[in-house]
């Protein structure tokens, strides 16, 4: 009996007499299930993106493949092109580059002719050579016109001080455009002998840079060979063209 009053009681008007009034069951809301989405939707995505990319990768070193060996065949080509010319120009004698031999000599003491003031010298014992640069008669004859750098060093030495004795050096060039032999450089020094000072030794060095032209002679004076040291260490003469 309590299930009637809670229950609305629907009764038909004006409608089917034979129906009489029932009871009406309660309105609940009716829940829909929402449809859930497979999770494998993203990872078909994922596999879709990664095989397209995979392709472009793919597209994208064999491009560079293709490129690289273009370029390898075009440098092959311009190889043969150039061993070509090259042997063509050997044919018909085209002419060699060679390298620029050294041009320069360093001689060494010896001993002079007697009563001559120009000094003899060795160009092919021990240290002594000559390279581009021809020696005769104790002069260097040049070969070819340049600048040159000339050195002289002389070592006088003596068993007895003599005050006031000259010690001097003068390189000379002998040229066909004078008459006269040019001075290039000198050092003079007068000897200084302390008291009780028997043995006796002094150097003298000099250098410079000339302009020498092709047939020029350069050689050494000095004012008293029989002061000279012959020693290669200690007395030598020499040239090299810049």
């Amino acid at each position: 009996m309590e299930d009637d009053y809670r229950r609305q009681h629907v009764c038909t008007v004006g409608g089917n007499p034979n129906l009489s009034c029932y009871p009406t069951a309660s309105v609940h809301p009716v829940m829909v299930p929402m449809q859930k989405q497979p999770k494998r939707d993203w990872q078909k995505v994922c596999t879709v993106m990664i095989l397209i990319l995979t392709l472009v990768i793919l597209a994208c070193l064999a491009l560079g493949t293709t490129y690289i060996i273009q370029l390898r065949m075009e440098f092959e080509k311009i190889k043969q092109v150039q061993g070509e010319k090259s042997s063509h120009a050997k044919m018909i004698g085209a002419p060699k580059v060679t390298k620029q031999s050294t041009v320069a000599a360093h001689l060494t003491g010896m001993c002079p002719a007697k009563n001559s003031k120009t000094l003899l010298w060795e160009d092919s014992k021990d240290n002594a050579f000559t390279s581009g640069i021809h020696y005769k008669g104790g002069s260097l004859i040049i070969n070819e016109t340049g600048h040159f750098l000339i050195y002289s060093q002389i070592y006088f030495r003596g068993l007895e001080c003599k005050s006031n004795t000259l010690l001097e050096q003068k390189v000379f060039k002998r040229t066909n455009l004078y008459p006269k032999d040019v001075v290039l450089m000198i050092t003079r020094n007068n000897l200084y002998c302390p008291e009780k000072e028997e043995l006796w030794s002094r150097s003298s060095f000099q250098t410079g840079i000339f302009k020498l032209f092709r047939g020029d002679h350069i050689y050494v004076n000095v004012s008293n060979p029989k002061l000279v040291n012959f020693d290669q260490f200690y007395t030598f003469f020499g040239l090299h063209k810049l």
